[in-house]
């Protein structure tokens, strides 16, 4: 696939015609001096063709393309397997594109292209036309960071599986791995939520052993059982409850009655027990011991006064009899009824003893079934838990596996790691003096990552440096010719922001040689002053078989009229 023109329905745009070989976008200030340097998405439109391209190869939608260019119409001309192939996608209806006038949805055009370009037509989960594609023409910032990333956002996976296929390797084995590693992390994680459920939370925490437990829960269901079985239901449970509840206390009462009345009577048999000393013979002595002469008088008023108080000591007793005979009479009578309120009770209390009431029965019942659903859980979590073993062993065994046939593998294509490598080590070596290549691995840990693949020069920590390691690895993609029909490799200006004048003019050289060798298409969009950088390593021939001849377009700040869409328009696209 190499690309023949970038055209618009819209007259103001400046077609961009491509060629083979070399082809530079330069970009030029009316006024060099200018100190007022404005960022490439308002500058005169270098990196926009880049997005534009991307645009007519089925990407995403561009929101800020229906917002400030509403209408406008961009179309592709390529080339491939010998035919022209015309896209055309509308900015205000980015959900159609047309590829040769037919027209068709994003994903029917993607899946066209996938197998036109990379020759895969059955599904391949994130090997798609969108994450193949852009390995060829970097579009946003964050690409060129780094030689292995060239889509925003991009999943760990989905990098490694992208270059792997486009350098050749065996993506069987790295999707065999992802799934594998999926499935384990899968199990693992369903493993852990069933640990967290809180009989088997409480199981673990209590470190308990799972086999006594499973006993101690049978035995519990066990007596539990026979104490249903036996359990007979009073339908009137309660009211015979609150019935010997009543009983207990007339009970009450009624020993308190007979504790009464029986210190009543003890206190009347001590009443009768005394009697005084108060006869007349006494009185009169108590006189003569005082040597007083009692008088005959006083005599027989004695007398009459100790006989009155034998009468009221008499008619006392009379009356302590009759109490004593009535408590008697009483205590017998209470203590008759305590008898009977006793055996009520006791009836009362002997069948609430033998039976139950039916919300007991409904308790235990509940507790019955509460106990077999955690046996059975239990149980059930055992038998989940020893498959879940079973299977997180099954996989690291084929993990295993496939960790031995990669290397395997490995060991049994040298030729090809060794192409990769001196692809790349030879591209590098014409830029530094310095050890360079592309060394490939058995990635063979606990992730979803099949290959390391490792692109290394010599302190590539510094940019400049970085950024040649990212146009031999991109070139070393399109040399290399496999798994894919892209004939032309696509950098926007900013890969040579951070180079040397030395860095960019063998970068350019490499290009103008490599793609002319090989019948393809190396596309740079520059800025003129990047150009002017190198003007002087080169002669004047070099210089203009390179660089002059090869310019196709020139875009500058001028006027409106000279930039890229013909017009000034301010457009954030790379948000």
């Amino acid at each position: 696939m190499r690309l023949i023109r970038l055209s618009s329905n819209m007259n103001s745009f400046h077609s961009v015609e491509f060629k083979d070989g070399l082809n530079l976008i330069v970009g030029k200030q009316a006024n060099p001096n200018d100190s007022n340097k404005k960022n490439t998405y308002n500058g005169v439109g270098k990196s926009l063709i880049i997005y534009l391209i991307h645009f007519c190869l089925g990407s995403n939608r561009i929101d800020v393309f229906e917002e400030k260019i509403p209408g406008w119409e961009f179309k592709l001309d390529f080339l491939l397997d010998g035919k022209m192939f015309t896209s055309r996608r509308n900015t205000k209806k980015q959900s159609e594109i047309f590829l040769n006038n037919e027209k068709l949805t994003i994903t029917k055009f993607r899946s066209i292209m996938l197998d036109k370009v990379f020759g895969i037509q059955d599904k391949i989960n994130f090997l798609t036309f969108n994450s193949l594609f852009p390995r060829f023409i970097r579009r946003d910032r964050e690409c060129y960071v780094k030689y292995d990333t060239f889509v925003r956002k991009e999943q760990d996976y989905s990098r490694i599986l992208n270059n792997t296929y486009l350098l050749g390797l065996e993506t069987n084995l790295t999707t065999k791995k992802y799934e594998l590693r999926s499935r384990y992390n899968k199990t693992n994680s369903l493993k852990q939520s069933i640990e967290k459920d809180p009989i088997i939370k409480e199981h673990f925490h209590n470190k308990e052993d799972t086999e006594i437990e499973v006993l101690d829960l049978e035995d519990s269901i066990t007596k539990l059982e026979i104490e249903l079985a036996a359990f007979k239901i009073a339908s009137n449970y309660h009211e015979i409850e609150k019935d010997a509840d009543q009983k207990k206390y007339e009970l009450n009462n009624l020993e308190n009655k007979r504790i009464l009345i029986s210190n009543s009577i003890r206190s009347i048999n001590k009443s009768i027990e005394i009697e005084p000393d108060q006869s007349e013979q006494k009185v009169i002595n108590l006189y003569k011991q005082a040597k007083i002469e009692v008088p005959e008088m006083v005599v027989k008023k004695i007398e009459e006064v100790v006989s009155f108080q034998e009468n009221l000591l008499k008619n006392r007793n009379q009356r302590l009899s009759r109490e004593l005979i009535s408590n008697r009479e009483k205590l017998k009578e209470v203590e008759n009824e305590i008898e009977k309120k006793g055996e009520e009770l006791n009836k009362l209390l002997k069948y609430l003893d033998t039976h139950g009431a039916l919300d007991e029965y409904t308790s235990l019942n509940k507790k019955l079934s509460d106990l077999k659903l955690k046996l059975e859980k239990l149980k059930e979590y055992q038998e989940i838990l020893k498959t879940y073993k079973k299977k997180l062993r099954d996989v690291q065994s084929e993990l295993s596996e496939q960790n031995i046939q990669t290397e395997e593998y490995l060991e049994s294509n040298q030729d090809l790691l060794e192409e990769i490598m001196n692809t790349f080590r030879n591209l590098s070596k014409s830029f530094y003096d310095k050890p360079g290549g592309i060394k490939i691995e058995n990635n063979d840990g606990e992730n979803t990552l099949r290959y390391n693949i490792i692109a290394k020069i010599q302190d590539d920590s510094s940019d400049g440096v970085n950024e040649v390691k990212i146009f031999c690895y991109d070139m070393t993609m399109l040399l290399l010719q496999q798994n894919h029909k892209f004939e032309f490799l696509f950098h926007d200006s900013r890969l040579f922001a951070n180079m040397d004048p030395r860095q960019r003019y063998t970068l350019f050289k490499q290009a103008f040689e490599k793609v002319n060798e090989n019948g393809l298409q190396y596309i740079a969009s520059i800025n003129e002053d990047t150009l002017d950088s190198f003007k002087d390593l080169m002669e004047l021939d070099e210089y203009k078989k390179i660089v002059d001849d090869n310019i196709i377009l020139k875009l500058t700040d001028e006027s409106d009229a000279s930039k890229l869409l013909g017009i000034q328009i301010d457009m954030d696209y790379e948000k």
